[in-house]
């Protein structure tokens, strides 16, 4: 797969992952059956479906921490009271940036994807939002890491 169709497919997956994740967050359904039913009406590659699992479940299981992450970088936005878009887009983001270990998208990439998200799903203010949070994020929690990105 050439890398301009890998991103568009990236993209498309973290795109499912912030519907996702909304709903999930926003309702009382069970996040393995929103998923199933997701891939089920958009059907993707398997690698891009594997992807897909790996952002929604590792976002959900671990987003105590991520908010923990939020809030600090943004101590006058509780986690609570924040957009839903804004929160998901931020836990994709960090998931990628702090937790995921199987594979090292580039933080740039990550971050102007994230971007990317916020202005297409979210509030008018919300890519200005996400664009501070991580990078107070990559200030903190990852000024080491990979110059090169």
């Amino acid at each position: 797969m050439g890398r301009a169709r890998l991103a568009s497919q990236r993209h498309r997956v973290r795109i499912a992952a912030l519907q996702i994740l909304f709903e999930v967050d926003e309702t009382d359904h069970a996040i393995d059956q929103v998923l199933e039913r997701r891939l089920a009406d958009e059907p993707m590659p398997p690698e891009s479906a594997e992807f897909l699992r790996r952002l929604v479940f590792g976002a959900w299981e671990h987003r105590s921490y991520l908010d923990r992450i939020i809030e600090e970088a943004a101590p006058n936005w509780p986690v609570a009271q924040m957009p839903g878009v804004d929160k998901a887009v931020l836990r994709i983001a960090l998931f990628e940036l702090l937790i995921d270990d199987i594979e090292r998208t580039p933080m740039k990439a990550v971050i102007n994807e994230a971007v990317e998200l916020a202005k297409q799903f979210g509030s008018d203010n919300s890519s200005r939002f996400v664009n501070g949070v991580l990078g107070t994020v990559v200030i903190r929690y990852l000024a080491e890491r990979d110059d090169e990105e």
